[in-house]
């Protein structure tokens, strides 16, 4: 089978499978309308553990729950101390403010740890897992993109941990997972490149988990985040690594990315990811043993240029800027910071897996539960739009 085939059918098969699960949500949100509301309190609301909180993604989890009210929330991080634990320590002491006791703390949880998993899930309803292909340090990563050997052990050893866990706490009836695209090419289109082994190594994870008994949720997000370009990781800390590649943003000419102009990409903001795990978490009748696939727009190059210009109010121009793949491939030879972009884009571009919807149209199923965080918005969030030009 050709790729683009390949492809179209895959997307066809998504569009459908979000659109069953929509249409399925919705009627049950009706029914539940249509029911006495429930009176409770904060102790009596669904305990949720989310992991890494205090991680760029699950920390947004976190504020999108306590944002819906009917959670508790307890989230879970090892290494106090640093910014991104100020940052989540802020955000508790503003929810204790608002509802006290819909936010608990629990540092010191290790991902390797059955152990402190065990504490971190003990007496809760939901678990939000997020499992990383990198070895974590405070104050620094060990990149495993030029190691699946070492990369898929250090993944084991934390669903290994974390099922011990969840086998020890039978409250927990419901896990969610944030995992890659699902792969549309691999063993199907000819010619295809490989999968990026943490890519094929995540999306095997939740099959694993629900074949060991465990009720998995599958939010299959984006591997292109807004953020790319501008990572708020911390209110302190702006970037994401210490080389030039990780510090570049949108500025005056310059919109980077690493897929050709004219390529279709879908882009997630993970307030996004925050909201769908919360709906998934909330109609678990629903979305049990269930996968969704989510994203916050589609868009080429071309397009974030309009939009930029578009939105900017000052007549500041814009160009897309591809980082040249050729120099990917040279530097991911002495940098593992340059694999995982490397990889991202051979196996998104023409000959591999492709985009995840058809475009803007696929994912209109998604915002009848939830508008999406647009790129106009990022752009505002971000300050772009009153970005002012150079004098000549």
């Amino acid at each position: 089978m050709d790729r683009d085939t390949a492809v179209r059918l895959g997307q066809e098969a998504i569009q459908a499978n979000n659109r069953r699960l929509v249409d399925a949500l919705l009627a049950r949100r009706a029914a539940r309308q249509r029911a006495a509301a429930l009176v409770d309190t904060p102790a009596q609301r669904p305990l949720v553990a989310v992991t890494c909180a205090t991680g760029w993604e699950c920390y947004a989890i976190v504020e999108e729950l306590l944002q819906t009210r009917r959670f508790r929330v307890r989230a879970s991080y090892r290494t106090p101390g640093t910014q991104a634990a100020a940052r989540l320590e802020a955000l508790h002491t503003r929810a204790e403010a608002e509802v006290p006791g819909l936010l608990q703390l629990q540092p010191g949880v290790d991902m390797n740890s059955a152990e402190a998993l065990t504490r971190a899930f003990d007496g809760c309803d939901g678990v939000v897992l997020y499992n990383t292909a990198n070895t974590s340090r405070a104050g620094g990563v060990t990149n495993h993109g030029n190691d699946p050997v070492g990369g898929r052990a250090v993944v084991m050893r934390q669903v290994s941990a974390a099922l011990a866990a969840l086998r020890a706490n039978p409250s927990v009836r419901q896990v969610v997972t944030l995992i890659f695209p699902t792969d549309k090419v691999t063993g199907i289109a000819d010619d295809a490149p490989p999968i990026p082994w943490w890519i094929d190594q995540k999306l095997r994870l939740s099959d694993f988990l629900r074949g060991q008994g465990i009720t998995v949720t599958t939010l299959h997000r984006p591997a292109y985040y807004y953020a790319m370009h501008r990572v708020d990781y911390t209110a302190q800390a702006h970037y994401r690594g210490d080389s030039r590649l990780s510090r570049t943003m949108i500025g005056e000419g310059n919109i980077p990315g690493i897929t050709p102009p004219d390529f279709l990409v879908n882009w997630v903001d993970v307030r996004d990811v925050g909201k769908w795990v919360g709906t998934c978490l909330e109609f678990p009748e629903v979305f049990a043993n269930e996968s969704l696939s989510i994203a916050s727009s589609a868009h080429t190059g071309h397009e974030l240029v309009e939009i930029a210009e578009r939105c900017n109010r000052h007549g500041t121009r814009f160009a897309y800027r591809q980082f040249p793949m050729w120099l990917m491939q040279v530097l991911a030879r002495f940098s593992e910071e340059v694999v995982y972009p490397l990889r991202y884009a051979q196996w998104y571009h023409a000959r591999g897996n492709g985009y995840d919807f058809a475009g803007s149209a696929g994912l209109a199923d998604l915002a009848r539960v939830h508008a999406p965080w647009s790129f106009e918005r990022e752009l505002e969030f971000w300050g772009i739009n009153d970005l002012k030009p150079a004098r000549k």
